[in-house]
């Protein structure tokens, strides 16, 4: 893979230009970043790496239109000399249930129950080893050097995360 830190650090400033328009998107993002490192869903990344697999992720905010929380999406598509972290992972098989199969056991029983999975990517932890291509960049002050962090759990925006995530649940669900 490509050197991608500078591609990572121009993603960096151009998100810093946005968030400096926007306190209440500042403050909100700046939240997110402290609650994967709060959580312990993001770390600090050791210095050097030893890693060969080295990978710096842009990010960059979502924000849903009906519920204005913003997500922190990290960017597996970004290209760094053509090619992107997204191109080194395997999709896997689509596992989310079809609609209308879920729609017809819907109308199976009497009652039907529905539930969310609460940060269900960050649950799912990243090997030691596979967690330096999850690096990105961060810091609280524009006039600091960025300090490297790295995703110890999935990300949103990695082409592999949805299958890891469903594969994991519905494994977990078999011990219970």
């Amino acid at each position: 893979m490509p050197e991608s830190y500078d591609t990572a650090m121009r993603r960096l400033r151009s998100m810093e230009k946005k968030l400096s328009k926007n306190d209440n998107l500042k403050r909100e993002y700046c939240e997110q970043i402290n609650n994967l490192l709060k959580n312990g869903y993001a770390e600090p990344a050791p210095n050097p790496s030893t890693s060969e697999r080295l990978w710096y992720l842009p990010h960059f905010a979502v924000t849903h239109p009906q519920k204005k929380k913003v997500r922190l999406v990290f960017d597996a598509a970004a290209r760094t000399n053509g090619k992107c972290l997204n191109d080194a992972l395997l999709t896997g098989p689509d596992l989310i249930r079809s609609l209308l199969g879920v729609l017809v056991r819907f109308r199976q029983g009497r009652v039907a129950v529905s539930a969310d999975i609460k940060e269900m990517f960050l649950r799912v932890k990243i090997r030691k080893e596979d967690r330096d291509s999850l690096r990105f960049l961060w810091r609280n002050n524009m006039n600091e050097n960025p300090q490297e962090y790295r995703m110890t759990s999935l990300i949103f925006g990695a082409a592999s995360s949805p299958c890891t995530a469903i594969y994991i649940k519905k494994s977990q669900r078999l011990r219970i």
